[in-house]
């Protein structure tokens, strides 16, 4: 009897086309990629290609608009990838501010130069977005910086801080006991950072409360016991 094959067999290969695969190459890749990488993400049976057949067929797919070249960069291919230029920029500077907080001329010095000239659309985009933060001034000299997590409010407490003890010190006080102190003030439950009344405020006999409310007597004026 003739075996039946079984078609989910491992030894039978799908065959793919090369168009397919140098779309399923681009979709799972998270970058451009060069023309070498690419050839090296398609199936073994069309690892074979040359490096110019294989740009051939990427360039068909760009002119077909479901591809997208790039400049080289750090190589002298050309790059391509499914997602439009939009799309890699905002993922060049989420990656870059992951490491530290910096100001629009900090981030275009560390991005690509084909990226620097959209970089500041692409950034407000993402800020509005909420994608990435705008982080107020830190100090009287620095600007405006932009992070990939929201301002910690800590990076702006630690200078203020900072200053404050070394005005305490010349009082006499040590920086540890500055430093319980001011920790034992920020525990204290009846803590609070509303300011105190102004003196005479809100006292009774002020104007507008009911014991301030009596008429005043003027001494060219008798008042009701005089006049009995």
């Amino acid at each position: 009897m003739t075996p039946v094959m079984d078609p989910t067999s491992p030894t039978q290969q799908t065959v793919v086309d090369l168009p397919t695969a140098l779309k399923n190459a681009l979709q799972l890749s998270s970058e451009p990629l060069t023309v070498s990488k690419i050839r090296n993400e398609l199936p073994p049976q069309l690892r074979r290609l040359t490096l110019d057949e294989v740009t051939d067929a990427l360039q068909k797919l760009v002119t077909a608009g479901t591809t997208y070249q790039y400049p080289k960069y750090r190589s002298q291919q050309d790059r391509f990838w499914d997602r439009p230029m939009e799309v890699h920029i905002a993922a060049l500077l989420r990656e870059t501010l992951e490491e530290s907080p910096l100001s629009l001329s900090e981030l275009k010095r560390k991005l690509p130069t084909y990226a620097q000239a959209q970089a500041e659309t692409i950034l407000t985009e993402q800020v509005g977005k909420g994608a990435l933060h705008k982080h107020p001034k830190l100090g009287s000299r620095g600007g405006e910086r932009f992070g990939a997590r929201p301002a910690n409010p800590k990076d702006y407490l630690r200078p203020e801080l900072a200053e404050l003890f070394n005005r305490l010190s010349p009082l006499g006080f040590s920086q540890s006991q500055l430093r319980e102190a001011a920790l034992e003030l920020l525990h204290d439950e009846e803590w609070s950072m509303t300011p105190p009344a102004s003196h005479g405020e809100n006292m009774p006999g002020t104007h507008g409360s009911p014991s301030g409310s009596q008429a005043e007597t003027h001494p060219d004026e008798p008042n009701a016991m005089s006049q009995k």
